[in-house]
């Protein structure tokens, strides 16, 4: 009898396990969920972990995970979409700290709705195990009890044990990584970044000084005789080199910006916001794309600036400037990336193509990665790069190469390197080629502003003679990982 009464014991703890188990695996597998919280939309899941993580996902910038709760559970939340007119409406409204307080308000009560979901997937789990194994109802009652006290048990283990100041010891991957530096470095000096932007009016009253200065030494040019150009490259973002731009256009009047790329840092549509001032320029201003830009940040900003963006081909300028440009392979994925030796030779091919089939020698040939550009010496009086962030001006026996240097000072990232990367551009200025055909360059004059030295701002004029010499700028290049994208070829960062 004993042992008769005995087996449904087994056969029960048996049912039990599996209950319980199969209200974890429903809660795992049905645990995906895409909610709105105000301008973003998330995706919210569990996974099994004995650690207790929680991560949060930005594509593209990366991850962040910290252990957060004791539960056998990782929650997970991605980052979707961000609806950047209702961000800009909110911002504009309430501002940040009314953006932090109502999403406060929603993710409680998106945490009750998930929480109560998770129990319900872990009752309906423990439900459908007993319903298969138990074959009674009785059994299937009690299995689906289990999965409530599994399904409860678990959120309410991770509610009671739930930690946030465990994320300042998280573990970053990817871009977001540089997150710690900078929230340390803007709790520390708030003002900074401000400060430095409100300055740009005085430096470059500075700078106008110092130009009228040596306006009278070599190849001075009369302003109605000439065409100018304004180029800049890499601003990665920053508002300080916006102002810059702004300043440089209203004291030296250029009949046009012409910017090599790398606008974007991450690719993202929102960043559009950050240098949404060039909308006030009252000159042309042309964006050639590069590695950091994208098809959604480009259109972002099209829309909140009005700059024109830059493809492949022959585009006629203001002055009748003819220039030649490659827009960066790179620059048609969603995030920052460099282009495969395939895609950089593809690239080349394209545009000694295009050169061929044009009806005249053009002006200037403008290409972000240097080392694509340097293949075009010759091809055009002028050639025009960016991306290595430091300012290049050399008279080469088959032509002029120019690199403003990173307009923008690399962006944040310029904020952790080990030497100060300045604000670079240049002012190129043109006259009428002898033949008729085009323009011809005269005068390059080489700007670049710093944030930590005394001295403040350089100003060098460079006379086009036709004899070759060094560099405006003999700097070698920062060592510091500007980028974590691999470089391809001598000059490519």
């Amino acid at each position: 009898m004993a042992t008769s009464g005995g087996r449904p014991w087994p056969r029960r703890a048996a049912l039990g396990v599996a209950a319980v188990l199969a209200a974890y695996l429903a809660m795992v597998a049905g645990s995906g969920a895409r909610v709105g919280l105000g301008p973003f939309e998330v995706t919210l899941a569990v996974r099994p972990s004995w650690r207790g993580l929680t991560e949060v996902a930005v594509p593209p910038l990366g991850r962040v995970r910290a252990v957060t709760h004791r539960a056998p559970l990782a929650l997970a939340v991605r980052l979707d979409t961000v609806d950047v007119e209702a961000l800009s409406r909110v911002l504009d409204r309430r501002g940040a700290h009314g953006l932090v307080a109502g999403l406060r308000r929603q993710v409680q009560g998106v945490a009750r709705r998930y929480a109560l979901r998770l129990v319900l997937l872990a009752v309906a789990g423990g439900a459908a195990a007993g319903a298969l194994l138990g074959r009674r109802w009785r059994r299937a009652m009690a299995a689906a009890a289990l999965g409530l006290v599994t399904g409860g048990g678990l959120v309410t283990a991770t509610h009671a044990t739930y930690d946030p100041g465990a994320f300042r010891h998280a573990e970053y991957s990817g871009a977001i990584s540089a997150a710690p530096w900078l929230l340390d470095v803007f709790t520390r000096t708030p003002a900074t970044v401000a400060a430095f932007s409100e300055q740009m009016e005085v430096l470059v009253g500075r700078l106008h000084d110092l130009y009228r200065g040596i306006g009278t030494q070599g190849a001075a040019v009369p302003r109605d005789e000439g065409l100018r150009v304004l180029i800049v490259a890499d601003l990665h973002n920053n508002p300080a080199g916006v102002r810059l731009i702004r300043e440089m256009a209203a004291a030296f009047r250029p009949d046009l910006v012409l910017d090599a790329g790398d606008v974007a840092d991450w690719g993202t549509a929102p960043e559009a916001r950050l240098v949404a001032e060039l909308a006030e320029l009252d000159v042309p201003y042309y964006v050639v794309p590069g590695n950091h830009d994208s098809p959604a940040s480009l259109a972002a900003l099209q829309a909140a600036t009005g700059v024109q963006v830059l493809g492949d081909g022959l585009v006629t300028l203001p002055g009748g400037l003819l220039v030649a440009t490659s827009r960066d392979p790179a620059s048609w994925r969603a995030s920052p990336a460099m282009g495969s030796p395939e895609e950089i030779a593809a690239q080349r091919q394209a545009l000694a193509s295009l050169l061929e089939g044009a009806p005249r020698r053009p002006d200037l040939v403008v290409v972000h990665n240097p080392a694509v550009a340097r293949r075009f010496l010759g091809r055009a009086p002028v050639v025009v790069s960016g991306h290595t962030h430091v300012q290049r001006v050399e008279e080469t026996p088959q032509g002029l190469f120019l690199n403003p240097g990173s307009t923008g000072a690399a962006g944040l990232r310029g904020l952790m390197a080990p030497q100060e990367i300045p604000y670079g551009l240049l002012l190129l200025t043109l006259l009428p080629a002898p033949d008729g055909a085009g323009w011809r360059p005269v005068t390059v004059d080489a700007v670049e502003v710093f944030r930590l030295t005394s001295t403040g701002l350089t100003l060098q004029r460079h006379v086009v003679d036709g004899k070759p010499d060094a560099a405006v700028s003999e700097r070698e290049r920062p060592p510091f990982p500007l980028e974590e994208i691999p470089a391809s070829g001598s000059e490519g960062r």
